[in-house]
């Protein structure tokens, strides 16, 4: 992997407006609220970032193609070194992340919505890689799509192909995945495997070399509305609970069938109602859905300002007050997350 020192000691030191015009200059394309932080470069023929997305210190992407979506996190001391990056909405590749190897004319990363890929991670894209949204890359897995050393010609195995990790897929620390693999939709991989060939969709695998433990129903819960309902109440329970102890002053009331929390904040009160189903916009700060709400609903919202979830429809309007980012995070940590309507 060739670090590109020369541009991280001269276009690296310029502060982030700077180092944004001078990409522009190049022909990149550059949304609004986006940082590239100190020592960090991009060497690319063809940029193109989308609003928000920020850029840690002591990074750098090297890269004939680099697009990277809205809100993308790429943090500090990352090192992205591939023919072509592809990375949308709300991903985030976090610190100390290594992604590149042996360059061939296939080379290719590309990285679905809400991804996250976890600290320590090595990712070897010599053939194409295609993590679809929702996957969870544990810290300390590896990816590779090629394996040689010895001589094929003696008759040591050799092994060059693609990996595709299908939507939804969670990946726990330590996982290695070989060349040729397919992990299907919402799979699970026991922490410490290894993935020598495809694991069907909605299952459980794991070992050296991994074996499929459970799948279906067997592995995947269905629950009843009043069971979410109650797994909703006890999350937004735990969140008026971290809300105190992070110094804030909150508590919650039940109203029937609302769930209300209310959280005093400096010089601001917040309000937060949670309703199996909403219709229209409510005096408040933020309202939050079990049941899918309609168009006409969600349009109501949007002109009235309003942060709102979807809980079921999986979606949610962007807003800047950091209120949003804050339940949207929270909501993250059980796995629950959004297509953002931007």
């Amino acid at each position: 992997m060739a670090v590109p020192i020369f541009q991280m000691m001269t276009v690296g030191l310029l502060p982030s407006s700077m180092k944004k015009a001078f990409y522009r200059l190049k022909g990149a394309k550059i949304g609004r609220d986006v940082s590239i932080g100190l020592l960090s470069v991009i060497k690319s023929d063809r940029i193109e970032i989308g609003d928000g997305t920020k850029i840690g210190p002591l990074s750098f992407i090297n890269s004939r193609t680099v697009v990277l979506g809205k809100r993308v996190r790429i943090n500090m001391m990352v090192a992205i070194d591939t023919l072509e990056l592809h990375v949308r909405d709300d991903s985030t590749i976090m610190e100390q992340v290594v992604i590149g190897g042996m360059l061939t004319r296939r080379s290719s990363l590309r990285v679905g919505k809400r991804v996250k890929i976890f600290p320590y991670c090595f990712i070897n894209p010599t053939e194409p890689i295609e993590i679809e949204d929702d996957v969870g890359v544990g810290g300390a897995s590896y990816i590779f799509t090629h394996g040689s050393w010895q001589s094929v010609i003696d008759g040591f195995p050799v092994s060059f192909g693609p990996v595709i990790i299908k939507k939804g897929v969670w990946l726990p620390w330590r996982v290695f995945i070989l060349p040729k693999v397919t992990i299907g939709e919402y799979a699970t991989i026991g922490a410490g495997s290894v993935i020598n060939k495809d694991i069907p969709p909605r299952s459980l695998a794991a070992g050296v070399p991994a074996k499929v433990l459970k799948q279906g129903n067997e592995y995947i819960r269905e629950y009843s509305q009043d069971q979410k309902d109650e797994i909703v109440r006890n999350i937004l329970l735990e969140f008026t609970k971290h809300q105190t102890f992070l110094g804030n002053r909150a508590e919650h009331k039940i109203d029937g069938s609302r769930f209300e929390i209310h959280l005093h904040r400096g010089d601001r009160d917040l309000r937060i109602i949670y309703c199996r189903e909403i219709r229209a916009a409510a005096p408040c700060d933020a309202l939050i859905s079990l049941s899918r709400m309609s168009e006409e609903t969600i349009q109501d919202l949007v002109r009235n300002d309003k942060i709102w979830f979807d809980l079921e429809g999986k979606i949610s309007s962007f807003h800047r007050d950091p209120l949003w980012s804050e339940i949207r995070d929270f909501l993250s940590r059980y796995g629950i997350r959004f297509d953002v309507q931007s």
